[in-house]
């Protein structure tokens, strides 16, 4: 019985067989071979198979090669393996359209947000694709289309966006926790506040105004350092430059902030600062005293010594930070005005720990 005879008839829509190829295979080659007045057509050929003439046309396209008969002359055939190789490369590349579609207002605004702003002296402030999805719906969505973080995370590793890389987007996930171990040191003085002192509201973050402060510091040659306070409640931060790392640099800046604010404002915005161990925040008298009357300003707090997790907000935010000036960087040739842009993008960028606010937001709603 000739394989022409074992053709069992395609239903519509049926998928060619791999079967069905090596059948194609061996009519459509030996037809080659037959001289003029014996070949068939291709529609004849089609009629045989039981085929449409558009299938056989696709599919004889699909595994057409070249080879060399014994005259080393090129002529065309019919490969089923090959045919066969490129269906089942299709099927693993095949899969749902882009949820974003043809959607070009939405993609160009997710890539110019994952692309981020050019500052000088900074990384350019971009937000990762958590923040995008947390600030549309914050803000609303410039169109229809809704997609989730994960499906931003495949675009971009999937190079949808042309001008965006994977190791362009800022970190993801959290970092690897060290063990840490609480060691017990002396504080210079008895009389400073611990941690452990501070009030009930402080500790559970049921109430804004209580702040942690600490330094980052410049490179080896440059003595600049930025000044970081950041609320526990809302997570708003402030961030000064300063010329030197000193007690008396921080003094001036505070005592500065408390000028510019007002005694009482100030005294209401600041209900209590906690601070590491570190040289630069030793006079805490001082920190406490208001300049502006004989009053306290104040609280300051004292965390244990190597344990940064007590602080673990002005970590986080130094952490952040760090992103969009690299350790290295000379702080002293980035302008004030450039850390202030720097401020104002932390605070109203999405916090997954505020539902998706930002640090401005919240504290609005909290109002």
């Amino acid at each position: 019985m000739s394989q022409l005879h074992c053709i069992s008839k395609r239903k519509p829509g049926q998928h060619i067989t791999e079967e069905d190829r090596n059948i194609l295979e061996y009519i459509y080659n030996r037809n080659l071979r037959r001289n003029k007045k014996e070949k068939k057509s291709q529609k004849e050929i089609a009629a045989d198979l039981g085929w449409s003439e558009a299938t056989l046309s696709r599919e004889l396209k699909r595994g057409k090669v070249c080879q060399l008969n014994y005259q080393l002359e090129e002529y065309e055939c019919y490969s089923a393996y090959v045919a066969q190789m490129q269906v089942e490369d299709n099927w693993q590349t095949k899969g749902p359209d882009l949820k974003i579609g043809d959607d070009y207002i939405l993609s160009k605004k997710i890539e110019s947000m994952l692309i981020g702003e050019e500052i000088d002296g900074l990384k350019k402030l971009r937000y990762s694709p958590e923040a995008i999805v947390m600030y549309f719906d914050e803000y609303g969505w410039p169109s229809k289309t809704r997609i989730c973080a994960r499906t931003i995370y495949n675009y971009v590793e999937d190079n949808v966006f042309l001008n965006v890389d994977i190791v362009d987007l800022p970190r993801k996930g959290a970092k690897p926790k060290n063990k840490y171990r609480r060691v017990e040191k002396r504080l210079k003085s008895p009389e400073c506040k611990r941690i452990d002192d501070r009030p009930k509201v402080c500790e559970d973050r049921s109430e804004a105004g209580h702040w942690e402060m600490d330094c980052i510091e410049s490179n080896k040659s440059d003595r600049h350092c930025l000044l970081t306070l950041v609320d526990r409640y809302s997570r708003e931060c402030l961030i000064f430059k300063l010329g030197r790392q000193t007690q008396e640099a921080v003094l001036r800046r505070i005592n500065g902030l408390e000028r510019q604010m007002g005694s009482e404002i100030f005294k209401k915005k600041f209900k209590s600062i906690t601070v590491d161990n570190g040289p630069e925040f030793t006079k805490w008298k001082d920190l406490e005293q208001s300049v502006l009357n004989k009053g306290k300003r104040t609280e300051i707090y004292y965390a244990h010594a190597y344990s940064s997790w007590e602080r673990g907000s002005n970590e986080n935010l130094n952490g952040f930070i760090r992103y969009f000036i690299p350790k290295g960087t000379e702080i002293k040739t980035i302008r004030g005005t450039e850390i202030k842009k720097l401020e104002d993008f932390i605070n109203h960028y999405p916090r997954k720990i505020l539902g998706g606010k930002s640090a401005k937001n919240y504290l609005q709603v909290a109002a």
